[in-house]
């Protein structure tokens, strides 16, 4: 091994724990501020680093980069892949429930922020894919299962219907940051909402079990 391959291994621990602590501190910057109002001088002054670092670190596109790094890893933290033995009711109650339950808590600012730049932001950017694609996936994913099962109506097109789940849901969200919907209201209306949708698209115990969960 060269001399430089080793000391690019041994520096490899310290650019993954500054790249780390670049995200961190972005995440909270962003339940602070707001995705817009993130600055790259200050990013840089809150993790004690030149911007010149920042760009090294995140490409020549810069502040949308980083922003675009930090929330990918946020939605693949909170996005675990759900348990494959779940029928697809159980995983739109188990998603949904923890969903709630993180924006309500520890989330709270941090989502506001992302639901604000998700609706006013009037061009298609790497930031605004992220936050819409993780949910159309995962939406994608239950109504191709109910479609394995035999039970998905045949008119339904899947793209555009996972497409506009995602933006009915973070509809919700958003009149919940704005005051209109109570906490303590907030699981049962998204629950509510999502399950009504995907009771017109089944059929057979399939829809049966959606309407089961608007039961409880």
């Amino acid at each position: 091994m060269t001399a430089d391959k080793t000391k690019r291994r041994a520096l490899r621990p310290v650019l993954e724990a500054r790249r780390n602590h670049i995200i961190s501190v972005t995440r909270d910057m962003i339940g602070e501020v707001g995705i817009e109002g993130i600055t790259m001088r200050e990013l840089a002054e809150r993790c004690d680093i030149a911007v010149a670092t920042l760009y090294n670190n995140f490409g020549s596109s810069g502040k949308e980069s980083v922003i675009a790094a930090a929330l990918q890893l946020d939605f693949r933290d909170r996005f675990e892949k759900l348990d494959e033995s779940l029928s697809p009711a159980e995983k739109v109650e188990a998603r949904i429930v923890q969903t709630a339950s993180d924006i309500r808590g520890p989330l709270r600012d941090y989502t506001k922020a992302v639901q604000y730049f998700y609706f006013h932001h009037q061009q298609a950017s790497e930031i605004r894919a992220i936050i819409h694609d993780y949910s159309v996936s995962e939406f994608s994913e239950v109504v191709s299962q109910i479609e394995d099962r035999g039970h998905l109506e045949p008119w339904i097109d899947k793209k555009t219907f996972a497409d506009d789940m995602v933006t009915q849901t973070y509809s919700l969200i958003v009149k919940w940051s704005q005051g209109y919907i109570a906490d303590r209201r907030l699981t049962k209306r998204m629950l509510q909402a999502v399950c009504v949708q995907f009771i017109g698209v089944s059929k057979g115990k399939t829809r049966r079990e959606f309407i089961d969960i608007l039961n409880k």
